[in-house]
């Protein structure tokens, strides 16, 4: 029965299907965690720490409980009774955290810690009684410079651990050394970039039930991965798995950072435990820039080795990853460094090469990932690496890509770090962009730039990237289709949507291969108790693997909806098709039957079939595919630089995409558009910035800044299709890809219009001052030290055979 050579996929993947999703959403009628508030619900608020390193010597909350309206102020000598302690530590060998617990116990280690909760019977009484606990804090000092924290003698992060190196590896081959003796040129950069956070628009929440007499746990939550947390809350609270719920319906954005284990939401269920009341956190803004996973906050100084001809020989790289506080559970501090090293090499043949890599412990929140995890960094250096190189060498930039880049024969392609590239278009995306961009003029007091990028992108990664490891993670996801007693398809996602339209092109898979109306099905997600089991949405996943797993059960529900219907016409299934919802005979147009009618005898009519053919119609199909497949794509921003202010104004923006089938070129559009937006965020605007005691000084929006639509170009998309030979759709995943490749092509532009002066910068975010530092040191002028200047890892001299 999973012959499915006959089944024609051309009908509804493929086309700009309007997303199902959004009517309930634009009349404000989905359901958000902050929308739902059970009866008896009580509300909860964090005493956090205001410093970021300190013993606590005093936390008296006898004040605040004794307040009116106040149910319980519950600190880490209660909630450790109930839930015990974690961390994220995949297995990287050397890999080192601290222990992390719901509260702060004994010590706090960020600005933001969660370290009382107090539940009262609102938001309100809540955070007055916070005012009343007394909390005493003798001050550590604080580490906050990466770089220092690995490199010179201080105070430890984690006491126990005795270091504030969470972990160190070296990644490529190749001589390195012989590499770079024999290059005709070297060219080497030193880049950061800025501690970045996810800012959705929904911050998290959580709102949980207590049955104590079931001993179950209803929890709603705004995440990316209900299965995994229904796992992890169930080790942690010591309860049985299949007593914990929990429920996710609409997601207000999430990018990574609700795709982890977090501190305040796993208090709050041990609060609903010890009261036996339901209890309700909804984070403020706040909160979220204080406590919300962190990333790109990154250091790397890289070097290039070209011939005279531009061919690369070398390249060598040295990296600080800022890990923050603790290692997160599952993914851990260290993926994001990690992909930067093994993706820095990218599309490009580079023989040998050598990223070292170093996490270091500070205090700071925690970094984790976020969209595009360590892509956007490694194409930033890659590809400042090379437009150097092109200047130095006076070749064009363009030209000196197309040189080195990977060429069609070539693939599958093996990285320098062993990334198996299984398919596609390195030089077509490049010269489909250069024919993208136009000529243009700057506006007076300008400078014009123009920044191009080439990248691949890990997309789909499973369980030899994450669950070999020891993370709960795979490449193996559910889907359930069943076809209802009136014809009607009901489809079960075991991943949450998170705003990319899931349902949508799920039901766009499966009207393609089960073969009935897109119109005819309904598709439900984001409750662990009705839905098969799901990984989460994460890693551009979805349209491989999710959608993978639902035609595999569509197909299956297909070919016992013609065996049926076999028996009932007394034709051979091999002779029938399932098309827009009826059976028909092959060129026999008359002899057709309804899949209504056919599912009115496999649910009511069961006499009429034989017992082998009593088999029902709902089918729970699984991805069975590679672990991990990548997209490639080539970016360019045309950007104007105002002299006189250091203004950068991103005038055009250009994207080729090859993200393999698509199955809605309007969704992926539409993420390829929001994650430049967010690229573009992180070359130009967005930091969380900490100063020397580690206090986190952009404390609300008016602080971190955000791209918002006048600042923002209209954003050119153009697609290749290059399938992949091993997903199950041909698909590759599409969602990080904008994120990955803009603050690349970003960079370089405003690097193109600065070296018209003989100017460059090498830190994100480009504010105006960088580019006037940038400016008037070029042309002579002093400037005092810049202490807003990151410390960058020197590279060490090569040693021979390296």
């Amino acid at each position: 029965m999973n012959d499915s050579t006959a089944i024609d996929t051309s009908t509804w993947v493929g086309r700009r299907v309007r997303r199902v999703e959004d009517p309930k959403i634009l009349l404000g009628k989905g359901k958000y965690a902050d929308d739902v508030t059970p009866a008896r619900c009580l509300h909860a608020a964090f005493v956090r720490a205001p410093l970021a390193h300190g013993t606590i010597t005093r936390l008296d909350v006898d004040a605040a409980r004794a307040l009116d309206g106040v149910h319980a102020v519950f600190t880490a000598d209660d909630v450790n009774k109930v839930c015990r302690s974690w961390k994220g530590l995949l297995d990287w060998p050397g890999l080192v955290s601290g222990d992390q617990r719901p509260l702060a116990t004994g010590k706090v280690h960020y600005v933001g810690e969660p370290v009382a909760i107090v539940v009262a019977e609102s938001r309100a009484v809540a955070e007055d009684a916070l005012e009343l606990v007394e909390a005493e804090y003798a001050e550590l000092p604080a580490i906050v410079d990466a770089v220092a924290a690995v490199t010179a003698d201080s105070v430890f992060v984690h006491d126990e651990l005795g270091t504030n190196l969470a972990f160190e590896s070296t990644f490529g081959s190749g001589d390195v050394a012989a590499a770079f003796a024999a290059a005709a040129e070297v060219v080497e950069v030193g880049i950061s970039t800025a501690r970045h956070t996810a800012t959705a628009i929904e911050p998290r929440g959580a709102v949980a039930e207590f049955d104590p007499t079931a001993r179950s746990l209803t929890v709603r939550l705004s995440t990316q991965a209900p299965h995994m947390l229904q796992s992890t809350f169930a080790e942690l609270l010591s309860l049985r798995e299949s007593n914990v719920r929990i429920l996710t319906d609409e997601v207000g954005g999430a990018f990574g950072m609700k795709a982890h284990v977090y501190p305040d939401e796993l208090a709050t269920c041990a609060a609903s435990m010890l009261l036996g009341r339901p209890v309700k956190w909804i984070q403020d803004r706040v909160e979220a820039l204080q406590s919300d996973t962190q990333s790109r906050d990154e250091r790397v100084t890289a070097a290039l080795a070209l011939s005279e001809d531009g061919t690369i020989l070398g390249l060598r790289a040295e990296i600080v990853s800022d890990g923050g506080a603790f290692s997160v559970y599952p993914r851990s501090m260290v993926t994001e460094g990690i992909q930067v090293a093994t993706i820095m090499p990218g599309p490009y043949r580079i023989p040998a090469y050598a990223g070292h890599l170093r996490v270091a412990i500070t205090n700071k929140a925690p970094l984790a990932v976020y969209r595009g995890v360590g892509h956007p960094v490694a194409i930033l250096v890659m590809e400042a690496v090379l437009d150097e190189a092109a200047r130095r060498l006076a070749i064009d930039a363009g030209e000196l890509r197309r040189r080195n880049l990977i060429a069609p024969d070539e693939l599958p392609y093996t990285s320098i770090t062993g990334h198996v590239y299984d398919s596609g278009s390195h030089q077509e995306s490049l010269a489909r962009l250069l024919d993208r961009i136009p000529a243009r003029e700057p506006a007076p007091g300008r400078l014009l730039g123009v920044g191009m990028s080439c990248f691949v992108e890990v997309t789909a990664p499973g369980v030899a990237f994450y669950g070999a490891r020891g993370a709960p993670i795979t490449a193996h996801d559910q889907v359930e289709v069943r076809v209802e007693a009136d014809g009607s398809v009901t489809v079960l996602l075991g991943t949450p949507g998170q705003g990319q339209g899931l349902h949508t092109t799920a039901a766009q898979v499966v009207a393609d291969h089960l073969g009935v109306p897109f119109d005819r099905i309904t598709v439900i997600s984001g409750d662990t108790k009705t839905v098969p089991h799901g990984t989460g949405v994460w890693a551009s996943r979805s349209a491989v693997v999710s959608s993978g797993a639902a035609a595999s059960a569509a197909r299956e529900v297909r070919d016992r909806v013609l065996a049926i219907a076999g028996h009932l016409l007394e034709i051979d299934p091999g002779d029938l098709e399932l098309t827009d919802g009826s059976v028909r005979a092959t060129g026999v147009p008359t002899v057709r039957m309804g899949i209504d009618e056919v599912a009115e005898a496999a649910h009511w009519r069961t006499h009429k079939l034989p017992e082998e053919l009593r088999i029902g119609l709902s089918v729970v199909g699984e991805y069975v595919g590679p672990n991990v497949t990548f997209n490639n794509g080539a970016h360019a921003a045309v950007v104007e630089v105002e002299e006189d202010t250091g203004i950068v104004h991103v005038v055009d923006y250009y994207c080729v995409e090859d993200c393999g089938v698509l199955i809605n070129p309007t969704i992926v559009d539409g993420q390829v558009r929001g994650g430049v937006v967010q690229g573009i965020g992180g070359a130009l605007y967005e930091r969380l910035y900490y100063d020397e005691n580690g206090q986190l000084l952009t404390s609300t929006l008016l602080d971190y800044l955000l791209p918002t639509g006048p600042e923002l170009p209209d954003i050119d998309v153009t697609h290749i299709e290059t399938p992949s030979p091993n997903t199950m759709l041909g698909t590759k995943g599409a969602g990080e890809a904008g994120a990955a490749g803009a603050p690349a092509a970003v960079h370089n532009a405003v690097n193109n219009a600065l070296a018209q002066r003989n100017a460059r910068v090498w830190h994100q975010p480009i504010t105006p001052e960088r580019v006037l530092r940038a400016l008037d040191e070029a042309a002579g002028e002093e400037w005092p030290d810049d202490p807003d200047t990151p410390s960058l890892p020197p590279l060490p001299t090569l040693q021979k055979g390296q």
